[in-house]
């Protein structure tokens, strides 16, 4: 026995051979320090009472005490709410590194549990710990650690603890080196510490190798790694191409279990010395619906989130600039996309497809960031589960990276899972299953040393059913070393069609070996991707908590099973995805839906229970239970979420699969609202994601009026903007007017002032585009007379995508000009630019900009559309909105072109016209074909010109877009005159604007017309 000292601390044994120093003698040793200190104490000092400061760092620094004497080590300095502690060099080196890392995640542990106790949820600790060489004066076995030291791991380890994450531990290169056997480690990069000439590598400790890493949780180690030395040089020729500065993709293929993590797990530690930072993100089984997951789940899995079921915005915060991406706008896109908690509401209502192009945009900046220190290593791994955000970044960020220190490694099944753009150019590693002589070396490795005597007879069937897959062979070994005879399952006469068969009834029979154990397996494959005890205690209540816990640990030390990293919760997760796969897949139907229907009405009780299921993994399981109605509801609610977070590709599978699912229901009122809702998230889903006039969204509009019109008339305005949805995308103006008067009639009875308020809407945005102005001004007048300034938060998003008052101010103005009321026109023309500048929000800003163009447009002011031109590029830029750039350049163009640079203003314009056009957002073709026909003209291609304007007028009549179509006409009459055409051809253009101007009572339009009638010497009858 070893004797203690009265603190408790057990004093180091002495090792043979070591030679007793003198007193006062100095010697080399090696010396691991350890270095904590509490996360934002001074603001906890301000928000407490005193003596409960005093209570909560005294019981912290009595329980952190207690963790480093608890691992031998002595706590040298104790100061304030931090100390300093150093472990027995007596040891040994990697004992002592070993010791010092299992205390500091203890730390961390009790520092959450005193903070829980008193109340305290932001009690965050971080911890510091570093190896040196160090002088030891006096060293003596009783009192080494209160002797002089000289040495850097003191000051290294206080650095390393200023730089740590709150509630992780920061260890140096040496510490991680010794301790690389006992622990799993992740490279948080290359620091430029305070007092150190050069830079500093740092690892954060993830806590012991069993529990951490994904290999280890889908993998094992304890075989040689056997065969694939193609592919390693192939990822290493790629490597240094990127060391050299460029960049590269690589997408390792191959079958469930072929072996692609256990490849990429010995390369990343090949590259372990020169890469300045590594990324890991695992995409996991029903995820292809949850948005940016691979990320989500990485995040929230981190220690410092502390195990919340949200993420939050500070959280995506920090680890950005842990990383050196520190712009806020890219952080704040990202915020949103993640859906996190607390992010900023800029974003919030903006145009979905805006906000994917800002943050696909982003990307560039983001990674260019993440290289400051060095090459970076990134891994994807299965992205035959990715969802579309994750995959269309992950494109984006392969198609930029060919500049940059940055390799770029994608797994996946042999699935046409993602299309790789040409200058992304991915290299593609194909893995095949080990030969023949790997496969035996393979097997030799795995055997199981207790059953050495039947390896000959059986290693040949071994061979031939595990077809060189090796979590074939492993599981096969494993099942040898678990059963006494290793006839009892059938063995495949072929091996190349029945691996996965083999594989199932080796699995099952390994399964049947543990008997009730085999049910907590069952649960856990129904549960997902993990589960906790307190989880596995709901889906099986007959279960007591220990008995759960025994059979959770033989799941881990027979392979099924291990523990997996989730913000300081014991969690499991099953070993490898295939393993997972197949008890789920063994299960019965009966089975299944029961503990389907356990697992939804836990996490309905208690979320907090498995935080990891979000809203469509719930929908999921209601589903799978068997509760279809209820599984339509919360796929809507998910649906809304992705709706928010810009997902619409994910957003529309939630909707349109609650659809379906409403449609295998019994028809009656309650289903035909739930219906509805669907039909109420889904439909802006599909006009930002397909078309505003796609053939999906107006056959969902139509369906849903189809409904709202089945029920009573009193619940018609709680569905109104499925009315809308249905008048927006009328195929022309002409049904749209009819659609926006079949609306007023039906609804006439309604007194909600903002449903009164958008129906006015519907009705001067189609009378305008239809000339009939009296009837424009009279639905604003009364409409806006209807704006509340609190209602319209919300229907911004809702209607149109902008501001009801910007809009009815806009068009106002433009209607007052055209009917010759010019004075009237610019004070509403001012009082839209006022009132957009108040309310901030984007889209209308952009509405608004447009609106002045049109009217200097109007107004044949040249100078006024240079200068709102160039206010819509910069805010374009500014904002990334695509289709107002493009508005910029056509009225840019026009006006440049009649400042006297035909040539550049044309090309302008042109460019402008294409980009709207691919964008599919040409709302005023006739209008812009118009501009196209006059420049035409003035650069003297007449004949084009005036086949331009036949256009325009064919495209105006077609649609039922009138209100220009008068200066149309006036606009083809003078082209027709210059080309020298007959005489009534001429006459008949004018006479035509003039009578269509005069019905309209578009005076100015008239004045134009009569203008032209003159300057031709012409007579015309009206």
């Amino acid at each position: 026995m070893q004797d203690n000292d009265p603190n408790g601390a057990r004093k180091p044994p002495v090792k043979s051979g070591w030679r007793k120093a003198q007193t006062g003698a100095i010697e080399r040793r090696i010396v691991t320090a350890l270095c904590y200190d509490l996360v934002d104490s001074t603001e906890l000092f301000h928000r407490m009472d005193l003596e409960d400061y005093r209570e909560l760092i005294s019981a912290f620094q009595a329980a952190a005490n207690k963790s480093i004497v608890g691992h031998s080590g002595v706590l040298r300095v104790e100061a304030g709410d931090g100390g300093l502690a150093l472990f027995p060099i007596d040891l040994g080196a990697r004992d002592a590194a070993s010791l010092a890392i299992r205390a500091g995640l203890q730390i961390i542990e009790t520092c959450r549990h005193v903070g829980e106790a008193a109340g305290r949820a932001d009690l965050q600790v971080r911890v510091g710990i570093a190896t040196s060489v160090a002088l030891v004066q006096g060293f003596q076995e009783q009192s080494w650690s209160h002797e002089p030291v000289v040495g850097v791991a003191l000051a290294l380890a206080t650095r390393l603890e200023t730089v740590a994450a709150p509630n992780t531990v920061f260890v140096s290169d040496e510490t991680c080196r010794l301790a690389g056997r006992s622990h799993a480690f992740s490279f948080e990069g290359i620091w430029k510490l305070k007092g150190f000439e050069g830079p500093q590598r740092a690892w954060r400790a993830l806590g012991h190798k069993n529990e951490v890493d994904r290999f280890y949780a889908f993998g094992r180690l304890g075989s040689p790694f056997v065969g694939r030395t193609a592919e390693l040089e192939a990822l290493s020729k790629a490597w240094k191409s990127v060391v050299a500065g460029n960049g590269q993709t690589v997408v390792v293929e191959g079958e469930a279990g072929i072996g692609k993590s256990r490849l990429l797990h010995e390369f990343r530690r090949l590259t372990r010395a020169e890469r300045s930072k590594s990324f890991f993100f695992q995409c996991v089984p029903g995820g292809f619906h949850s948005t940016l997951h691979p990320l989500v789940n990485s995040l929230t899995g981190m220690p410092e989130t502390g195990g919340q079921s949200k993420l939050r915005a500070a959280t995506v915060a920090a680890r950005f600039r842990r990383h050196g991406i520190r712009e806020d706008d890219i952080i704040e896109i990202f915020a949103h996309l993640l859906g996190a908690e607390g992010r900023s509401e800029n974003l919030a209502g903006s145009n979905p497809k805006l906000i994917r192009e800002r943050a696909r945009q982003a990307i560039p900046r983001a990674l260019q960031a993440l290289c400051e220190s060095g090459p970076v290593l990134m891994v994807v791994e299965d992205t035959h589960w990715i969802d579309p955000t994750s995959r269309e970044f992950l494109v984006e960020a392969a198609r930029v990276i060919s500049r940059l220190p940055f390799l770029l490694i994608a797994t996946t099944r042999p699935e046409p899972t993602t299309e790789w753009s040409d200058d992304a150019n991915p290299s593609r590693l194909s893995l095949q299953p080990l030969d023949p002589d790997e496969t035996r070396r393979a097997i030799e490795s795995n055997w199981p040393q207790h059953r050495q005597a039947e390896f000959s007879e059986l290693v040949e069937v071994t061979e031939r059913i595990s077809g060189g897959v090796p979590l074939f062979i492993e599981q096969i070994c494993q099942w040898v070393s678990d059963t006494k005879i290793a006839d009892n399952v059938t063995m495949p006469e072929t091996a190349s069609t029945t691996h996965i068969s083999a594989f199932e009834e080796i699995l099952e029979a390994r399964l049947g070996q543990l008997g009730p154990i085999r049910d907590v397996a069952r649960a856990g494959a129904v549960a997902g991707s993990r589960f906790t005890l307190p989880l596995l205690q709901r889906l099986l209540p007959d279960y007591g908590k220990k008995a759960l816990a025994n059979a959770a640990d033989t799941l881990c030390d027979t392979g099924f099973v291990t523990h997996v990293r989730a913000g300081g919760t014991i969690t499991y997760g099953f070993r490898h995805a295939l393993i997972h796969e197949t008890i789920y897949k063994l299960l019965l139907r009966r089975q299944s839906q029961a503990l389907h229907r356990r697992l939804f009405d836990a996490v309905s009780e208690d979320p907090a229970i498995a935080p990891w299921i979000d809203v469509g993994s719930r929908a999921e399981h209601a589903e799978r239970a068997g509760l279809k109605e209820t599984a339509a509801q919360l796929f809507i609610r998910a649906g809304q979420e992705a709706a928010r977070r810009s997902a619409l590709v994910e957003a529309r599978h939630h909707l349109e699969h609650a659809l379906s699912i409403c449609d295998s229901l019994e028809v009656v009122d309650r289903v035909d609202r739930l219906r509805l809702t669907a039909v109420t998230a889904l439909g802006p889903v599909l006009t930002g994601a397909v078309g505003l006039n796609s053939p999906p969204a107006r056959k969902l509009y139509e369906d849903g009026v189809e409904i709202a019109n089945r029920l009573p008339l009193e619940e018609k305005s709680q569905w109104f903007p499925i009315y809308w949805g249905w008048w927006l995308t009328g195929a022309d103006f002409l049904t749209m007017h009819e659609r926006a008067m079949e609306v007023q009639v039906m609804l006439a009875g309604i007194q909600d002032p903002e449903i009164r308020l958008q129906m006015k809407h519907c009705v001067w945005a189609i009378d305008f585009n239809l000339g009939r102005h009296r009837e424009t001004q009279s639905a604003i007048r009364e409409g806006l007379a209807l704006y509340d300034t609190q209602r319209a938060t919300e229907a911004r998003t809702i209607y149109g995508g902008h501001d009801a008052r910007v809009c009815g101010l806009g068009q106002l103005a433009l209607s007052l000009w055209l009917t010759g009321q010019t004075h009237e026109s610019d004070h509403a023309l001012q009082d839209m630019v006022r009132f957009v500048n108040e309310i901030s929000h984007l889209p209308s800003k952009a509405h608004s900009l447009d609106t002045e163009a049109v009217s200097a447009f109007y107004r044949n002011d040249y100078k006024r559309l240079t200068t709102v031109a160039e206010e819509m590029s910069e805010f374009a830029r500014q904002h990334e909105m695509q289709s107002l750039a493009g508005l910029s350049l056509l009225f840019g163009g026009w006006a440049e072109a009649h400042l006297g640079n035909l040539e550049g203003g044309y090309e302008s314009f042109c460019k402008g016209f294409d980009l709207l056009a691919e964008l599919g957002a040409v709302i005023d073709l006739p209008i812009y074909l118009s501009m196209q026909a006059a420049m035409l003209g003035l650069d003297d291609k007449v004949d084009r010109a005036i086949e331009v304007a036949s256009q325009a007028i064919l495209k105006a009549r077609e649609t039922g877009h009138a209100y220009w179509l008068a200066e149309l006409y006036r606009v083809r009459a003078m082209l027709r005159a210059r080309a020298g055409a007959m005489r009534n051809l001429v006459i008949e253009d004018l006479r035509v604007a003039a009578e269509t101007a005069q019905t309209q009572g578009a005076v100015a339009l008239q004045q134009k017309i009569n203008q032209s009638i003159e300057d031709l010497g012409l007579v015309v009858d009206r």
